[in-house]
Parts: structure tokens; C-alpha cells; sequence
């Protein structure tokens, strides 16, 4: 089958056209050429700008593939100009959206959220893939446009560094590796769902060639939700080293440093568990087994090469609330006054 991924040279991108070659598709990628790596070898690099609306339509509708995945579509706008450049000439075209399309209000209604729950963003990242979302699948019930949207978590892989809840920078990965503590919010047990990019290639690839999918949104998320506190402790595991977690209170975070913790509040800070069935029963193909040590070594490792983890504290925040919690266990009373 040929196909052309849209942005593959990205972090999801990667896992799907690696998946596509494992399988045998003739793959073409269309980039503007700037990532830190190039395509995969043995793939076709298209090289332009999408949000030249004009130039990409034109280079793109002299080509003919039998399915698309279009990974970086933000807008209405982006999946209009989707439309115009691929309407009648594919027989698949897989649009990534997002779980954030469900979000903020936050917390989110409930776990275990399905792809019947309400789209409800409110950032301009989540507002602007529900109304591509809206205007694909329209273009779906009103002309059979065969599209179908799949909605990612947090998916992690080389192409994009990784980070904690907490925000900040990657220097947390190096606070880490020189032996410092960390702060995590609250007891560490908010969940997530933290899916190997390459494993979400699996779900990807392996809704090609089943019409099924077509018409159809789904979330692809790791079947396992784990804490991030987990997910801090793998880290230090991937690097060889162990975490020292400092547990402070995400509300006391956010009223000690609110332009830094904000995040806390607009996601990061709650449970994020969605359903995964409805992809598994579909596309048998996606069943994750990557374990997350080896995923996570395999970005820290993309992330030395390229030097994207930084060994420089931009502020001494990190540090001064640790000490002050120290300092409150150490010289904290609690004898009552007489």
C-alpha cells in the first residue's frame, strides 16, 4: 500500500512509518526538513510547509496515495486544506486528534472515559482539534470523505523529550542522574496512560485496509494507566539511577509559583484515564507490550544524542521548596501549647 504520513519525523510519526516498512508499505513522509533526525531510510521525504495552504494542496494533489495520516492538523483551517488536497483521491485518510479534545473543564467527567463523551476544550490546542475532528467527520456523513480520527494520550519516543507533571524543564532528568531530589505533586498517584510511540504505530498501521474503521474515533492510550510518580521512578531506572521524590501538595505548589505550576490545573493535575477497547477490539494489531523502562531509555537515550537535557537550573525554585519542606519536618512542633 502507499502512503504518506504528514509530519513523519515526528514523536507518534515515527512509530507509525517504522510499523508501515516493518509491514511492507511504500512509505512517503512530508516534512519541512527541520527535525533533528531525517526520515527513516528507504522512505520518500516530501519536503514543504502545510500552512502554505497553496503550495502544499498543489505538490500534494498531483500525487496519488492509497492512505494518508495527516499528524499535524491544529485546525479547522489545517483539516480544510486536508480536504481540498486529498477529497476523492484516497482511500483512507487517519487524522490524529487528541484526548485533550475531551477536557477543561478539568477534572475530566470521571475515568474510563469512551469516545462517546463530550468534546469540551477550552485551550486553543484542544479547541482546535475538536473542530477539525467536526469537520472531517462531517465531510464523512455528508460525502463519505474515509476518515477516521484517533485521539492519543501522552505517547512518548524519540522526537520529543520527555517531562513530568510538574512542568519545567528536562532538567529534571539530570537533577536526577546528579543524585538531587525532585518534587512530585501531591501523594504521585494522579494516572496516565503512557504509550511507547512505537507500539502506538501498531494501532495506526493496523486500521489499513479495514472499512470498519472508517466513519469511526477512537483513543489510543496504553491499556495500563500508571502514576506519575511510576513514571518518574522508570525514568530514574532507564538512567540507572534512583528517584528521591519530594511529595508537595499540588494546591501549595500552585500558590507558591502559580507561573510556574499553572499546568497542574489545565490537565496535568488529575486523573487522565480513558477506554482503550473499542481500538483493541477493531484493530487486534494494537496490543502494547513495549515495557516502559525500555521506552522510556530508548528517548533518554534520543535525548543525550541531541543534547536536549539540560544540566542548568534556570531558577533555584526546585530547590528552595525542597529545603523549605525539609526545613518544616526538621523544626516542625507538635506539641501543643501549654
Amino acid at each position: 500500500m502507499k502512503i504518506l504520513v504528514i509530519g513523519g519525523t515526528g514523536n507518534i510519526s515515527r512509530g507509525i512509518v517504522r510499523r508501515a516498512l516493518d509491514v511492507g508499505h511504500d512509505v512517503s513522509v512530508f516534512t519541512r526538513g527541520t527535525n533533528l533526525d531525517a526520515p527513516e531510510p528507504g522512505v520518500r521525504h516530501i519536503i514543504g510547509d502545510r500552512q502554505d495552504r497553496a503550495a502544499f494542496e498543489a505538490k500534494l494533489s498531483v500525487e496519488r496515495f492509497d492512505a494518508v495520516f495527516d499528524m499535524i492538523a491544529f485546525t479547522e483551517d489545517d483539516a480544510a486544506s486536508a480536504l481540498r488536497a486529498f477529497r476523492g483521491r484516497v482511500e483512507h485518510f487517519v487524522h490524529c486528534s487528541t484526548v485533550m479534545t475531551y477536557g477543561v473543564p478539568f477534572p475530566f467527567n470521571g475515568v474510563n472515559i469512551d469516545e462517546s463523551a463530550p468534546l469540551q476544550g477550552s485551550s486553543p490546542y484542544g479547541l482546535g482539534k475538536i473542530a477539525a475532528d467536526r469537520l472531517l467527520l462531517k465531510a464523512y456523513a455528508e460525502e463519505g470523505f474515509p476518515v477516521t480520527v484517533m485521539k492519543p494520550s501522552y505517547t512518548h519516543g524519540p522526537g520529543n523529550p520527555l517531562y513530568r507533571q510538574v512542568g519545567g524543564t528536562t532538567r529534571w532528568l539530570s537533577r536526577m542522574r546528579e543524585g538531587k531530589p525532585i518534587l512530585s505533586a501531591g501523594d504521585g498517584l494522579n494516572y496516565f496512560q503512557y504509550l511507547a510511540s512505537k507500539d502506538a504505530g501498531f494501532g495506526f498501521v493496523g486500521l489499513l485496509g479495514k472499512k470498519a474503521c472508517i466513519g469511526q474515533t477512537y483513543n489510543i492510550v496504553h491499556p495500563q494507566p500508571r502514576s506519575w510518580d511510576e513514571w518518574q521512578r522508570t525514568a530514574a531506572a532507564a538512567m540507572g539511577v534512583e528517584a528521591k521524590l519530594v511529595h508537595v501538595a499540588q494546591d501549595t505548589l500552585v500558590a507558591l509559583a502559580p507561573e510556574r505550576f499553572n499546568n497542574m490545573q489545565s490537565g496535568f493535575g488529575h486523573h487522565q484515564v480513558f477506554r482503550h477497547e473499542k481500538l483493541m477490539r477493531d484493530v487486534p494489531e494494537f496490543n502494547p507490550t513495549t515495557p516502559l523502562v525500555e521506552s522510556l531509555r530508548e528517548v533518554i537515550e534520543w535525548m543525550d544524542q541531541h543534547a536536549l537535557i539540560v544540566d542548568n537550573d534556570d531558577s533555584d525554585l526546585e530547590d528552595r521548596i525542597i529545603e523549605s519542606v525539609a526545613n518544616l519536618t526538621r523544626n516542625f512542633n507538635p506539641a501543643p501549647r501549654a
